[in-house]
C-alpha cells in the first residue's frame, strides 16, 4: 500500500487499524517489514480488494460534502483532544497518570490511523476508476483533482510567499516559524522547523510574487473547469465517483495540517516520559504500549531492545493479533514478500510526459532537501505540499506511489517536468548518484551504466 519511516510506536497504530470498523469488511492480516530505507506495509490482497469496495461503496452513498467535513472533523477532534491534554505540566504528574494518558493516546492512534487509511482506499478504488476513464484527458484529471480548498500546509507556502513578496522583519519571520514549527514532524521525535531551513526555503524563492499569482490563478481556473466539467456529466455514478475524487484530492493533503501539529504538540510528553525511562525520545519510540509501561512502572530496561529494532524490525498482524519483531527474524518476515530486486528497468504509470537523463537525488523526508541539487532525478515514495521547492528544481519526478491525481502528478504536470508514478520500487532500485534515463512517455526508468 505504501512506504514509509516511522518508529514502532505510530507503525503499530497502523496495523491495529481497519481490523474492528463495522462495515467495511476486516483486514486481519498485514505486514510492516523492512523495505530499504523505509518500511513497507503489505495487506493480503483479498481482504483489501473488499476493504476498497465496501469504503466505495459506503461514500457514494453519502452526500460527500457533508461527509468531506465529518472526515476533517475526525482529524480536528484528534489535534483538539491533543491540545487539551498536552497543556499539563508533565513534570507535575505522576508515573501511572503517564502511563495512563499513554493508553489513552495509544487507543485514540489506531482509530485516527484507520481514517488516514481511508484515502488510501479511495486512490485505490475510486481513483483508479476516475483515472480510466480520463486516461487520454490529462488535463482533465488535473482539473478534478484541483483541491476545494487550501490545507495548512498549502497556506504556509502561500504565507512564505508573501512574506517574501514585501520587505519583512527578523519578529516577522519569527512569527512565521512559531506558527508552523510543526511543518517538519511526521513522527514524534521529528525535529520542528527552524530559521535555517525557512532561510534556506527564502533562497531558493526567485519570483515569490509570480508564484503567488499563478497558484491563485491556476486554482480559480482548475476549479471553474471542474464546476463545468460536473454540470456536463449526466451519469449520476459517474459524477458522483468523479466528485467523490475531487473532495479526497483535498482530504488526502488535510490529514497531515492536523496529524503533524499533533505529533509537534506530543514532544514534551515524549521528552518527560522517555527521560523517567532513562532513553532518548527516539529510543523510546521504539517500544509499543506495554513495554512502555513495564520500563516505567516496572523499571523493566528495554535499551538493548530499542538498538536492535532501529537496526530492523517488523510488525506481523496475523487473524487480528500483532507481532513485533527485531533483528533478523524481522529481515526473514521482510523476504517473504520483499524479495530481491535488481531491476535494471523500472515501470511506473506516465502522469507528465517527457524524456530526460539526470542524476539521482532519494528524498524521504525534508530533512534531506538540503542534498537535492538542480537538474537532479527526484526519487521518493510520495511527494507532499512541502516537497515543492525541489521540485521545481528537479529535471524528473520518479515516485512509488500515487496514482494520476496524486500531488506529485499534479504538480509535474503544472510545472512541465516528466513524472512517472506507481512504480512500486523506484527507491528500493536506485540510489543516490545513480545515472537513468527518465521516459516519462512511456513510463519506464532505465538505470544507465
Amino acid at each position: 500500500m505504501w512506504s514509509r519511516k516511522y518508529a514502532p510506536f505510530i507503525s503499530s497504530a497502523f496495523m491495529k487499524s481497519l481490523s474492528k470498523r463495522p462495515g467495511l469488511n476486516f483486514s486481519r492480516n498485514k505486514l510492516f517489514v523492512p523495505d530499504g530505507s523505509l518500511h513497507t506495509i503489505y495487506f493480503e490482497k483479498n481482504e483489501l480488494k473488499k476493504i476498497v469496495n465496501n469504503y466505495a461503496k459506503l461514500v457514494l452513498g453519502k452526500k460527500i460534502s457533508v461527509y468531506a467535513a465529518t472526515y476533517e472533523k475526525i482529524f480536528k477532534d484528534f489535534l483538539e483532544w491533543t491540545k487539551e491534554i498536552t497543556k499539563r505540566d508533565f513534570k507535575k504528574v505522576s508515573n501511572q497518570e503517564l502511563v495512563d494518558i499513554l493508553k489513552e493516546l495509544d487507543k485514540r492512534s489506531v482509530d485516527f490511523s484507520e481514517y488516514q487509511f481511508y484515502a488510501f482506499l479511495i486512490l485505490e478504488g475510486l481513483g483508479k476508476e476516475v483515472e480510466k476513464m480520463y486516461v487520454s484527458e490529462p488535463h482533465l484529471l488535473q482539473v478534478i483533482a484541483t483541491p476545494y480548498k487550501d490545507t495548512l500546509i498549502t497556506k504556509a507556502r502561500l504565507d512564505l510567499l508573501k512574506l517574501v513578496s514585501k520587505k519583512y522583519t527578523e519578529k516577522e519571520l519569527q512569527r512565521y516559524i512559531d506558527k508552523y514549527a510543526w511543518l517538519p514532524v511526521y513522527d514524534f521525535v521529528d525535529e520542528p522547523l527552524s530559521l535555517s531551513e525557512v532561510k534556506k526555503q527564502i533562497k531558493s524563492l526567485k519570483n515569490p510574487s509570480l508564484e503567488l499569482f499563478s497558484f491563485k490563478e491556476n486554482q480559480k481556473t482548475g476549479l471553474r473547469e471542474y464546476a463545468e466539467l460536473i454540470k456536463k456529466e449526466k451519469n449520476t455514478l459517474r459524477r458522483k465517483k468523479i466528485e467523490v475524487v475531487h473532495y479526497f484530492s483535498y482530504l488526502k493533503e488535510m490529514r497531515d495540517d492536523y496529524r503533524r501539529q499533533a505529533y509537534y504538540l506530543w514532544q514534551p510528553f515524549w521528552k518527560e516520559y522517555s527521560k523517567r525511562i532513562g532513553l532518548s525520545m527516539f529510543q523510546a519510540n521504539y517500544l509499543i504500549f506495554d513495554e512502555l509501561s513495564k520500563a516505567l512502572l516496572e523499571k523493566k530496561d528495554f535499551k538493548r531492545i530499542t538498538e536492535e529494532r532501529k537496526s530492523s524490525y517488523a510488525h506481523w498482524f496475523k487473524e487480528g493479533k500483532l507481532t513485533l519483531v527485531s533483528g533478523k527474524d524481522a529481515l526473514k518476515i521482510a523476504a517473504m514478500v520483499v524479495g530481491k530486486l535488481n531491476n535494471a528497468v523500472i515501470k511506473g504509470s506516465s502522469a507528465s510526459k517527457g524524456f530526460v537523463k539526470g542524476v539521482v537525488r532519494v528524498i524521504y523526508h525534508r530533512s534531506e532537501f538540503k542534498k537535492f541539487k538542480a537538474g537532479d532525478i527526484l526519487i521518493t515514495a510520495m511527494t507532499h505540499p512541502e516537497f515543492l521547492p525541489i521540485m521545481k528544481k528537479a529535471k524528473a519526478i520518479v515516485t512509488d506511489e500515487g496514482g494520476i491525481t496524486c500531488h506529485a502528478s499534479i504538480v509535474s504536470r503544472e510545472l512541465g517536468i516528466p513524472c512517472i508514478i506507481g512504480t512500486k520500487i523506484a527507491t528500493r532500485v536506485l540510489k543516490d548518484g545513480d545515472l537513468v534515463e527518465v521516459d516519462a512517455n512511456k513510463g519506464i526508468v532505465r538505470k544507465l551504466k
